[in-house]
């Protein structure tokens, strides 16, 4: 049996709790270019992604909009929950990535949908 020193141990519990915490929160940040190049793997998954705003889309009427964001990887559509973005905005959104969203008559390929906050 191999003993490894005291502070080694230590160590290595602590970066094993990291993961184990990392791994728990889900949600896990992904560049974008990851999700649109392998978007099977991400569908209906929870991600996280951040991004400057370079355009918006909405329906005042129906008080529904959604935006783009680049991450310097390329760029996706979000749909924020009861925010509202505007262009040259840095913002991050934890949400579920779906495929083939559509709004009134234009239709997104790939689209993150803001997930609600936790009540407290």
């Amino acid at each position: 049996m191999i003993m490894f020193p005291q502070a080694f141990r230590k160590k290595m519990g602590a970066v094993a709790l990291l993961i184990f915490i990392a791994g728990c929160a889900g949600g896990s940040r992904v560049k974008i270019s990851d999700l649109t190049a392998n978007p099977q793997k991400y569908n209906e998954k929870i991600v996280t992604v951040s991004g400057k705003v370079t355009q918006t889309f909405s329906i005042p009427l129906l008080s529904i909009g959604v935006a783009e964001i680049d991450d310097g990887t390329g760029d996706i559509w979000v749909k924020p929950n009861n925010r509202t973005f505007f262009e040259g905005q840095k913002v991050t959104v934890k949400g579920t990535l779906k495929i083939g969203f559509a709004l009134g008559t234009r239709t997104f390929g790939y689209i993150v949908v803001e997930e609600e906050p936790k009540k407290k």
